[in-house]
């Protein structure tokens, strides 16, 4: 299964802070940033657009999502980060069952002959595939290579498994890890040498059985990023220089980074067509010929459907703000923190003691209407620091109470998701609690999507002539375009907009590098416009016409 391709510089950990032996960034002591005005000693220290690499990197860690390791391009799932992973894969391994894909688990080791099989396959991965070569202190006779997908680790097993048509369809899954050995400055989440994924790989006895699929697991993909995480994706399929290698085609969903304008690789669901059955001899009886008293043997239509840690990180780069992450409510591993307030030196000890017995009360309350609810009763930090801490971590909802809130029987509450602190404030009776909150976590989710998803159709820009595509692309936009889908045409569109155009004075970021634009994927949701045999292809130097709009864009 193919991950997201495309370099990483502009987002990868700043210059400043590159990868050392040790995994870890390491801060050049002689380089000026604009600090944040106001930044507490445990808060964001850089704006997000200053430096991206380095507000990231802050965010991530201080935010507790991530620790580095002794291996560069490897790290630490911390408990806050590896919740969300959780509540991704409870989600859709639920919806994946309801298929009958059943879970198993194939060792992380290939052999060699078994992944050089397949020629197109390999060479999309030959530069990253990382190779065991001694066992102990001895060299092996042959050496294995540590999985960076499973197909040819697992197709043999196909063809021992599947004999009849009965045996289809055959739908498996695996929740695991790969290694990807990436020399491309690696980033956590977005881009590392080893990440969590889950990898389906199915058989069918049609194409037909098989795309359905197809687009069924991509509808689910668009939903764990929707309806979950609050990031808004394109559905839509690659062109044949972007499909996955041995693919019949590539169904995607792509994302999009509003900070610097950027498409990214969601997920993406493969049919794969007859390819690795013919390579690996996986055939059933043809049971139409059978019925007419022939025997005829077919090779079996295969899937492969691939979702990473890579969401959590995109997750991050849409919704955090210069106070830290913002963590929609659905996969936030705490949903609501209460704090106590008001608490002073002239506070009796009985006071302060019924006032956090209250605020227990408030937690139970919370905990049985399901609310994943935690209180913060640490001494020794005033409340304003604790607001500052949870709101680094993003913890979707902040309550407030103390004796005056205990009095009028009601709580404080404060919204992450809203820049403004007085409009994200407000109050609630106690009484309306266990009711009042599910609803207004169930808001929060929802104009967290509708900002995000607001954001990406304003960078959708539509362009139908080639002198505006260099600078709507560099002001940070996407582009649909009128394209002929020839593989040629897309390489020199990816060529041609590398350079600047003469005459353009558009500002451009000044981290990215100087990369053209690529082509995302042709949108499933295809504005109209476009006129069969009439319309002309964007490149200008093409002399074919259109057949379709195509996503372009700058992407990772």
């Amino acid at each position: 299964m193919a991950d997201a391709d495309g370099k990483m510089k502009d987002l990868s950990i700043s210059e400043t802070a590159k990868q050392k032996d040790t995994g870890k960034p390491k801060m050049a002591p002689k380089k000026q940033k604009k600090k944040m005005e106001g930044a507490a000693l445990i808060g964001i220290d850089v704006g997000k657009e200053v430096d991206l690499g380095e507000w990231y990197q802050q965010v991530i860690t201080k935010g507790n999502m991530i620790s580095y390791y002794d291996v560069a391009g490897c790290y630490i799932l911390e408990p806050s980060s590896y919740a969300i992973w959780e509540a991704i894969k409870s989600w859709f391994d639920a919806q994946i069952k309801t298929l009958r894909v059943r879970n198993c688990y194939f060792p992380i080791f290939i052999s060699a002959d078994n992944l050089q099989r397949e020629k197109d396959h390999v060479e999309g991965f030959a530069a990253e595939v990382a190779w065991v070569t001694k066992g102990g202190k001895s060299d092996l006779e042959k050496p294995v290579a540590v999985r960076p997908t499973s197909e040819t680790a697992m197709y043999p097993y196909f063809a021992d498994k599947i004999r009849s048509h009965r045996d289809l369809p055959l739908k498996l899954n695996q929740w695991n890890n790969v290694v990807r050995w990436e020399f491309k400055h690696p980033m956590p989440f977005i881009r590392s040498r080893e990440f969590l994924w889950q990898e389906g790989h199915t058989a069918h006895l049609t194409k037909e059985e098989a795309g359905t699929e197809v687009r069924q697991i991509l509808d689910w993909y668009a939903d764990v990023y929707e309806k979950l995480l609050a990031v808004p994706v394109v559905k839509g399929q690659k062109t044949e220089n972007e499909k996955f290698p041995g693919a019949e085609y590539t169904t995607t969903i792509e994302g999009f980074i509003p900070a610097t304008g950027r498409g990214i690789q969601a997920a993406t669901s493969h049919c794969l067509g007859q390819h690795f059955s013919k390579m690996f001899n996986i055939t059933v009886e043809d049971p139409a010929a059978k019925e007419a008293g022939e025997s005829k043997h077919i090779h079996v239509w295969q899937n492969s459907w691939g979702l990473t840690t890579r969401s959590i990180g995109v997750m991050v780069l849409t919704h955090g703000d210069n106070r830290g992450l913002v963590t929609p409510p659905r996969v936030a591993e705490i949903q609501v923190i209460i704090i106590p307030v008001g608490i002073t030196a002239k506070t009796t000890p009985e006071d302060k003691d019924k006032l956090y017995k209250e605020i227990d009360e408030l937690a139970d309350i919370l905990r049985s209407a399901n609310v994943r609810a935690e209180t913060d009763m640490r001494e020794g930090y005033s409340p304003g620091w604790k607001f500052n801490d949870w709101e680094l971590k993003g913890i979707p909802l902040r309550i407030e109470f103390g004796p005056k809130d205990s009095a009028r029987h009601v709580v404080t509450t404060s919204r992450r998701d809203i820049d403004n602190k007085d409009e994200a404030r407000g109050e609630i009776p106690i009484s309306e609690l266990k009711d009042a909150i599910p609803a207004l976590l169930n808001t929060i989710q929802a104009d967290m999507f509708k900002k995000a998803d607001d954001a990406f159709r304003a960078h959708r820009v539509q362009v139908t002539d080639w002198k505006d595509f260099v600078p709507t692309l560099n002001g940070k936009n996407v582009i649909l375009v009128p394209h002929c889908e020839g593989g040629k045409c897309e390489d020199e569109i990816k060529e041609l907009s590398a350079r600047k155009e003469e005459g353009d004075n558009t500002a451009e970021d000044s981290r990215a590098p100087a990369m053209g634009a690529k082509s995302l994927c042709i949108p499933f949701e295809q504005p109209e416009g476009i006129v069969q045999g009439e319309t002309k292809c964007v490149n200008p130097n093409c002399k074919d016409l259109a057949k379709s709009w195509i996503l372009f864009g700058r992407s990772y």
